[in-house]
């Protein structure tokens, strides 16, 4: 998706990239923020953004502070034609890149393969999940742990909550093995456990997650085998 209230440029950059990159590229080009916001809030995920600073009156960096809520980790490529507001970019959002205007297409062409090498490094990496109507992937890294309450499942990570209505069991189908169930209604990602006993784990950010009976000697022999495969035995 291309957003800048010159829809020229907009489409400038569409032809820029359709006549670099002969697969099968679906490209939308929007002249207002709202426009873009609406295609997104209506379940329509794109795997990149480029986004004018200055769209109309709005503020591109805010309005891609509100959709990111909704697609965490799409990339966000940002254009402005005031390089004055390039350090407030990076402190404010840290774009996936910046663009400035006129647009170079080398640049362009170098941020649409960082984009290509982005998703093929990390699609086994993110987990797709559906929440409040539209499916977003969420790295799997950054998932701390999973709680499952009336039918539906809690993703907590480092900033937010993603709710699912799935059963936990399926929702750990979609995970791996660095995931660890210690509860019929938790699980950890190990990266993230700091210690544990009989009845509890204890997080890196000081939560403590409950381990039921049934679970706990699974709980030690996968904690105690994954703390030994990080120091190489």
């Amino acid at each position: 998706m291309i957003c800048d209230d010159d829809i020229n440029i907009a489409n400038y950059i569409k032809s820029l990239i359709e006549s670099n990159y002969k697969e099968n590229i679906k490209i939308k080009t929007y002249c207002t923020v709202k426009e873009l916001e609406n295609s997104i809030f209506n379940k329509e995920t794109p795997n990149a953004i480029i986004l004018d600073i200055c769209v109309e009156s709005n503020n591109g960096i805010e309005s891609a502070k509100n959709i990111r809520k909704y697609i965490p980790n799409t990339p966000v490529i940002f254009l402005t034609g005031y390089i004055e507001y390039c350090q407030d970019i990076f402190i404010n959002f840290n774009p996936f890149g910046l663009l400035t205007k006129p647009i170079d297409k080398q640049k362009l062409f170098f941020y649409i393969d960082k984009i290509n090498s982005y998703y093929n490094t990390n699609k086994q990496l993110t987990v797709k999940i559906s929440t409040y109507g539209q499916t977003i992937s969420i790295d799997k890294n950054n998932i701390i742990f999973l709680e499952s309450h009336e039918r539906k499942v809690m993703y907590h990570t480092n900033s937010q909550k993603y709710e699912e209505y799935i059963k936990l069991d399926n929702a750990m189908n979609k995970l791996d093995n660095s995931f660890l169930r210690c509860h019929k209604s938790y699980a950890v990602n190990l990266k993230y456990v700091s210690d544990f006993s009989k009845s509890n784990i204890l997080l890196i950010n000081n939560k403590s997650i409950p381990v039921s009976r049934s679970h706990y000697d699974n709980v030690k022999k996968l904690i105690y085998e994954y703390n030994a495969s990080k120091i190489g035995l």
